[in-house]
């Protein structure tokens, strides 16, 4: 049996994530003149989501012959999230996004560009062309995102910011709702550390991999919503979850990007037909939520080769696929797979959550000293996420925590640690990789892109059979600990989508209930918002 020591450690700042946002927002708190840390489950800078992305982000850039207003790009974002975003979260997105490209640059960030001009491309759903990608030569297409996250953590490294990685925080530390610390366990050194601080910053992604299809790094397993949760943080949207529409799973896992419907790609069935336009006046260039369940009907309703349907890419002018999209035609290639006349089969998969934490305009959740930026905040993008928009997000509102941390820290005090219990070790029946699995095939089965009341109950029942099961797992080693806190953090967050999706009687946006199939703005235009009051999940709705 191991015995487990502690260490405390003292810092302004704690940022929780090593993804794009938290880089950044540590960027700006250090910037004015914070003591600031930064803990990662994984590797900072080389791990999350940030990393696997398509290295693009939607800006307004109003150039003359753009076509692009701010007017234009807000009303996008509220038309793909069905009406219910946070307008004030926005507004604000839309008017900082000019100024994330001079922000990144002065990092080191490359951008793309084009007679001295960037590349703009025009992903399904945005009324022009907006999303400007960095320049990703030189590095492996499935991992486009090192050619952000890179540049940052250089930056971040030359600035004395304290780095900790494979370090997952299992705990925030609250008293009389003001952030004082948290518990984090250091699998190398078989440690627990205990941070005292008065200001968190979370930023530490999504959940995708609560689900068993999707394009997540293993990494993202809902640990920003369970630990705002438990900590008593008011949630919100957590019924909306998006799913990727264009995932190659064979002959290799890679995204087939977006922007290429922009371009002239179109989608087929087995038989050949294009379908897009039965499901939507859009075709092709519909938004993503509908886009991935065209996809998942034709598969269900055997119009599927192997359990998927393809992407058309010979549609495209060949100047514009080669130039445009070189890197992504070259690494096809080397599988095997000619873009200009072979047909790339793609099924769905769990990609982005649009729920998260309830922030206000200056990053702020409901818990005071707890700031939260990137993909665990939710209001910004309703019910269905644009695409280009998540790293810009993360890049606008990563720079308002960072900021607000330095505006807190003037007049806030760090409140004394409450007692500080963690999970033992123990002997147990059962093996929580099963469990693990057990929960994603779960979500997968019930709770993915067409769900209803039926399906639901299963996930619920099961879920709560899942839970009662963790009691009784076998905690050998600081390995298992760690895995038990993670599943523990996928329970959580998955019971909060499940139980938003039982509420929520009708379909809108990424929420597709196939016993509701209607959008119902009468009794439905608004947002649930879910909240851990001793120990019980309170939902409430609240009409826009």
């Amino acid at each position: 049996m191991f015995e487990i020591s502690k260490e405390l450690i003292s810092t302004d700042v704690l940022v929780i994530g090593g993804g794009a946002s938290g880089l950044i927002a540590a960027l700006e708190a250090k910037n004015g003149g914070l003591d600031v840390a930064i803990i990662s489950k994984s590797r900072v800078g080389r791990s999350g989501n940030t990393i696997v992305s398509g290295s693009a982000m939607a800006v307004l850039i109003p150039e003359h012959d753009s076509g692009d207003t701010y007017e234009l790009f807000y009303e996008d974002i509220i038309k793909s999230g069905k009406g219910i975003n946070d307008s004030k979260l926005v507004d604000l997105f839309v008017k900082r996004s000019s100024k994330i490209i001079d922000k990144l640059t002065g990092y080191g960030v490359v951008f793309r560009k084009v007679d001295n001009r960037f590349l703009k491309k025009r992903p399904p759903g945005h009324s022009c062309p907006r999303s400007v990608p960095t320049d990703y030569r030189g590095f492996s297409y499935l991992t486009r995102g090192l050619s952000l996250t890179l540049p940052l953590l250089n930056r971040v490294k030359t600035s004395g910011i304290k780095i900790i990685e494979g370090t997952p925080v299992v705990k925030l530390l609250v008293t009389d709702n003001r952030i004082c610390g948290a518990i984090a366990i250091d699998k190398k050194r078989e440690k627990v550390l205990l941070f005292r601080t008065g200001i968190i910053i979370l930023a530490s992604g999504g959940g995708g991999r609560i689900f068993s299809r999707s394009n997540n790094t293993r990494d993202i397993t809902g640990d920003s919503y369970s630990l705002a949760y438990d900590a008593g943080a008011v949630l919100r949207d957590m019924e909306f979850v998006q799913f990727y529409p264009t995932m190659m799973y064979s002959p290799i896992k890679m995204p087939i990007s977006n922007p290429l419907f922009g371009d002239g790609a179109v989608l087929r069935n087995s038989h050949r037909e294009r379908f897009m336009e039965n499901y939507d006046k859009s075709g092709d260039m519909a938004t993503r939520d509908i886009m991935a369940r065209a996809i998942y009907t034709e598969i269900m309703n055997g119009r599927d080769c192997n359990g998927s349907v393809f992407v058309d890419c010979s549609t495209i002018p060949e100047n514009t696929l080669k130039s445009k999209y070189a890197e992504f035609c070259e690494y096809l290639n080397r599988v095997g797979i000619d873009p200009l006349k072979d047909l790339i089969p793609v099924s769905p998969g769990t990609h982005f959550f649009m729920g998260g934490l309830v922030i206000n305009q200056e990053g702020e959740s409901t818990i005071q000293g707890l700031l939260a930026c990137g993909e665990c905040v939710g209001g910004i993008h309703g019910a269905n996420r644009l695409s280009g928009n998540a790293l810009s997000e993360t890049v606008v509102f990563g720079i308002i925590a960072g900021r607000t941390a330095v505006k807190i820290a003037e007049t806030q005090s760090v409140p004394s640690l409450p007692p500080v219990e963690i999970e033992s070790f123990r002997k147990g029946s059962i093996c929580l990789t099963e469990l693990k699995c057990n929960l994603q095939e779960t979500m997968w089965k019930y709770v993915s892109l067409i769900r209803n009341r039926e399906s639901l109950e299963k996930a619920r029942s099961r879920i709560e059979e899942i839970l009662n099961l963790l009691n009784y797992a076998e905690i050998k080693n600081i390995h298992d600990l760690i895995s038990f806190y993670e599943l523990k953090n996928m329970i959580t967050t998955s019971r909060l989508i499940v139980e938003g999706s039982i509420l929520r009687t009708e379909s809108r946006g990424a929420h597709y209930r196939s016993d509701y199939p209607d959008i119902n703005n009468r009794n439905f235009k608004g947002n649930y918002f879910y909240q851990n009051i001793k120990g019980d999940l309170n939902i409430k709705f609240k009409p826009i």
